[in-house]
């Protein structure tokens, strides 16, 4: 598939990212206010265009630039899954070039995505992870 990839989100994008993240079981219910704040702070935020202007895919990044890149967020469109666009943008962020340096990549994914991420080079860590929640 061809399309454009962006990394700022403005006006209508700012509006299809809200609608991509209010169909998502771990992102329902965020507000459109937090969402456009949320993609400001991150420190790379990528976006797929389809050739009509439509954002199609996303995902997000957190990193220090050397040690740690933290993935969230990697949403494909309902309308366009099945076409590797998942893999594209996972691709893309390790591949780019503000993020050549970086030695781990790191992803939060539910159980029946794992066998996704390993065929991507991802491999289960042994850390324990700990939330605390405001």
């Amino acid at each position: 598939m061809r399309g454009r990839w962006i990394e700022t989100f403005e006006g209508e994008h700012q509006r299809q990212l809200y609608d991509l993240y209010s169909k998502e079981w771990w992102t329902d219910g965020r507000s459109f206010p937090d969402v456009v704040r949320m993609v400001e702070h991150s420190d790379l935020a990528l976006g797929l265009c389809s050739d009509a202007n439509r954002l199609i895919a996303f995902a997000r990044v957190l990193t220090d630039y050397t040690f740690k890149a933290m993935i969230f967020d990697v949403i494909v469109h309902s309308d366009f899954r099945g076409q590797s666009l998942g893999r594209s943008i996972i691709d893309r962020i390790v591949r780019h070039e503000a993020l050549a340096q970086v030695r781990s990549f790191e992803l939060y994914c539910p159980d029946n995505l794992i066998s996704f991420y390993n065929k991507l080079g991802f491999a289960k860590g042994t850390a324990n992870l700990l939330f605390r929640e405001r």
